[in-house]
């Protein structure tokens, strides 16, 4: 298990120098290495040709095999302009302590180790807290970072210098136990309008079903709406307009963020108090796959389509799920999500036409209506039993035992469901049973 952590470096003007030309060589040695990758067909060959011919410039042994690893993955690079100076524990850097009890970062760029003085901000208490739980930072990585500063107009007209700080990337990694055994699932369908419609299929607890992130789509919509007001003042020549552009442009994607990460604490914590596997769709690649229909489907509903495929968070929420519910010892599982909008998950018939629209699914063999979403996370919940090798159980059936039969790959239920509202919200609450 990995994590990244942040954290401010204040390093004086001699050391502020020394990171400055070790910055200048490595990127110097980037630019000299790319014509070799021509002459290579391995990374091993690339690194027996290029490495003791360029120890002249003085780096650090790890460093350089860093730089030369970097640029044989970089296939379609020209010309680098930046690089982070990347250092590996304990080979080329460490965590230590001085005499007064101050943290240092101690790397060695050019031969030579220097201790940089590490700022006790948040970044550094959160290193404290995960030192204490046994992680241990394997590497990091130093490069120059923007400051924010709120200056004063006066200020403002008299410097337009850029203010720049130093930070370091730390990579903290621990081994995890295997999970936990499990004894029911939680369905998890992502979308766009419905950003997560959640299912838990458990022995011992009651149906819990839930929508969650429908204002991600709702807020996308209206940031896309000042969007596009604002650029029409920016084209016309409004300075106002082009500040407040400024402003906007991280807010979506702050937001997103903030939005997945709590969804995916609140589906972990179901995890762990009813010992669920979480089970998902696997719909990596769909951006690519729409990039193709944009040139069959022309038109204004294809472009829109599109650019929502490209502010959709789908793969941050899932590398966080997945890396939360690893910390708390949770399976998660990735599911082929192939006719799970199209089968019924009551008898399990599989047809096109069952789904009356994108909210609305009513199942022309056995006659059921529900929304389409919670369909689907349901087929995702069952194709989880038959992955886990678990006893199959429905929560939303009125009888168990019951027949069962084997369609599509998944087992799907053939009794009647117990009543839910499938017009209504799901339910946000669930409990223990009693005893």
């Amino acid at each position: 298990m990995e994590k990244t952590i942040r954290i401010t470096l204040l390093p004086s003007k001699k050391k502020e120098k020394y990171l400055k030309d070790a910055q200048k060589k490595v990127r110097e040695l980037a630019n000299i290495l790319i014509p070799y990758k021509k002459h290579v067909k391995t990374g091993m060959e690339f690194h027996h040709l290029v490495y003791k011919r360029f120890r002249y410039l003085g780096l650090h042994s790890q460093l350089q095999e860093n730089v030369q690893r970097k640029v044989y993955g970089a296939k379609k690079v020209k010309k680098f302009r930046t690089l982070p100076l990347e250092f590996n524990f304990p080979r080329s850097g460490k965590i230590a302590k001085t005499r007064k009890d101050n943290p240092v970062l101690v790397v060695s760029p050019l031969k030579k180790r220097i201790a940089f003085p590490i700022c006790r901000d948040g970044g550094w208490r959160r290193l404290k807290e995960y030192t204490i739980k046994g992680w241990e930072a394997h590497s990091c990585r130093i490069f120059q970072q923007k400051r924010k500063r709120k200056r004063k107009a006066k200020d403002r007209k008299r410097s337009s210098k850029v203010n720049y700080g130093w930070v370091a990337h730390l990579n903290i990694r621990k081994e995890l136990p295997p999970p936990q055994e499990v004894e029911g699932t939680i369905g998890v369908d992502v979308g766009r309008k419905v950003f997560a419609a959640v299912t838990l299929n458990h022995p011992s607890f009651p149906l819990l079903e839930r929508y969650m992130g429908k204002d991600i789509a709702w807020k996308q919509h209206q940031l896309a709406k000042r969007r596009r007001k604002l650029q029409s003042y920016r084209d016309k020549g409004s300075k106002k307009a082009r500040r407040a552009l400024k402003k906007l442009r991280m807010k979506e994607r702050k937001y997103n963020k903030t939005r997945c990460e709590q969804i995916a604490h609140e589906i972990v914590d179901w995890a762990v108090t009813t010992r669920s596997a979480i089970v998902i769709e696997n719909i990596e690649g769909i951006r690519s796959k729409w990039k193709k229909e944009k040139t069959k489907r022309r038109g204004k509903q294809s472009k829109n389509l599109l650019r929502e495929l490209n502010n959709w968070p789908y793969g941050f929420f899932l590398s966080f799920l997945t890396s939360l519910a690893y910390q708390h010892h949770i399976p998660v599982v990735k599911v082929d999500p192939h006719y799970t909008s199209q089968t019924c998950s009551r008898c399990g018939h599989t047809s096109k036409s069952s789904r009356v629209s994108r909210g609305l699914y009513r199942c022309v063999a056995c006659g059921i209506e529900l929304n389409s979403d919670r369909n689907a996370s349901r087929n995702i919940g069952l194709k989880g039993f038959s992955f886990l090798a678990l006893p199959f159980f429905s929560s939303w059936s009125s009888f168990y035992p019951f027949p069962r039969e084997k369609k599509n790959n998944f087992l799907v239920s053939v009794v009647e469901e117990r009543s839910t509202s499938s017009s209504g919200s799901m339910s946000g609450k669930f409990f223990l049973p009693p005893g």
